[in-house]
């Protein structure tokens, strides 16, 4: 009977110690984030706390490459990216590295078939950080939240980043955190109205924008093109104006620009007709490209004279990176149309200033879904405000 009554208890005790764990697991107010990516809010990516320490479930490090395979008895996982891995053991706690050696770390943690890992010693392990973001009281008001977000590439900063996902995190959390609010008294007779659903993050697939570069001279061209090369999958295609010059001094990046699925357009200096067939011949030599889209800057009448009168395709740079006074990526996202149907050309220059705010640019238009449509001959220019007010 005393045996009995001793085994009760150690179950009882061990029961108390895990109903904590899943109640954190079920409320804690923390969101992950994998670099430039909001993960999916559900049970498979949520953390919890513990004893000071951050655990994760194993699902979150495969959105960084970082793969986990369980064994049959459910006691056991392997964390690993190419020859490197650690096993974790919930029912010995232990963890052991692929040296064998044993780890000194918070054991993993397995609730509802899933695997919890303390997220600290596995960014030091893989070579990855992380660091908590506290979402803003303009987003939710009503209580502190965090995203964990872990970093290995990340293109831009934390605050940016909550920012431009703050939508999906206050419908994420109206749905997961806010108590539903008690229906008012109905009069007797009346039909009850459910409370409204949270509204989705907004979607402009239906504005088309253009993105348009020039002056690939200002020593930015390679990286601005490994930035297109990484959103290549929604078909973030653009153009690039050259001119006679850039052709000449650097035929090999014109080359990769054609090669990666861009177009190129001719950036015309004098706006003469000379000018554009002695340009359209260097390009054709240099990466056997034939074009009728222009642009010009300064000479923009003198080239669009010389388009009209020849059957080139004249594109305006419209509002372009010289435009902002300070060149933010919240004054160029802050002019970015809503309107149903509207189109919009940004034109940048291939600098360093355009660098550094268009990893945001690029995640505002998608995180935004908006449209982006590389510019063709065969599509109507987009024209500027001043033009379309004339």
């Amino acid at each position: 009977m005393k045996k009995r009554i001793i085994t009760i208890l150690v179950v009882l005790c061990l029961a108390a110690a895990f109903m904590p764990i899943v109640t954190r697991a079920a409320i804690t107010p923390y969101f992950m984030a994998v670099n430039d990516t909001l993960l999916p809010f559900n049970k498979e990516t949520m953390p919890f706390v513990s004893g000071g320490e951050f655990f994760v479930p194993d699902k979150v490090f495969e959105y960084i490459e970082i793969w986990a395979v369980g064994s049959d008895s459910l006691e056991h996982v392997r964390l690993y990216k190419g020859s490197k891995y650690i096993d974790f053991y919930t029912d010995s706690r232990l963890s052991v590295d692929n040296d064998g050696n044993i780890l000194r770390w918070p054991p993993a943690r397995r609730i509802d078939s899933i695997f919890y890992l303390p997220l600290q010693q596995v960014c030091d392990y893989f070579g990855l950080s992380f660091y908590t973001i506290e979402v803003t009281s303009d987003i939710i008001a009503e209580q502190k939240m965090y995203v964990i977000r872990i970093v290995s590439n990340a293109l831009i900063n934390g605050p940016t980043f909550v920012g431009m996902n703050k939508n999906a995190i206050r419908a994420a959390y109206n749905e997961f955190y806010a108590p539903p609010e008690p229906p008012s008294p109905t009069p007797t007779g009346s039909p009850y109205i459910p409370p409204r659903p949270p509204e989705p993050p907004p979607s402009y697939h239906d504005v088309n924008i253009h993105l348009s570069f020039f002056d690939i001279s200002a020593g930015s061209a390679d990286g601005i093109l490994d930035l297109l090369d990484m959103h290549a999958e929604p078909g973030f295609y653009s153009c690039f104006f050259v001119s006679g010059s850039d052709v000449s001094e650097d035929p090999g990046l014109i080359r990769r620009i054609y090669g990666s699925g861009h177009m190129v357009g001719i950036w015309l200096e004098t706006g003469a007709l000379s000018e554009y067939l002695e340009t359209s011949a260097l390009l054709f030599e240099a990466a056997k490209v034939k074009t009728v889209i222009v642009s010009a800057g300064d000479v923009a009448e003198t080239a669009i004279a010389t388009a009209d009168a020849n059957k080139l395709v004249f594109w305006e740079s419209g509002q372009s990176m010289d435009d902002y006074d300070d060149q933010s990526m919240t004054l160029i996202t802050e002019s970015i149309p809503t309107e149903s149907g509207a189109r919009m050309n940004l034109f940048f220059p291939c600098s360093e200033s355009a660098m550094s705010v268009l990893p945001g640019v690029y995640l505002f238009l998608r995180a935004n879904e908006y449209t982006v449509s590389r510019i063709t001959e065969t599509i109507e220019p987009v024209k500027t405000m001043e033009k379309e007010e004339e």
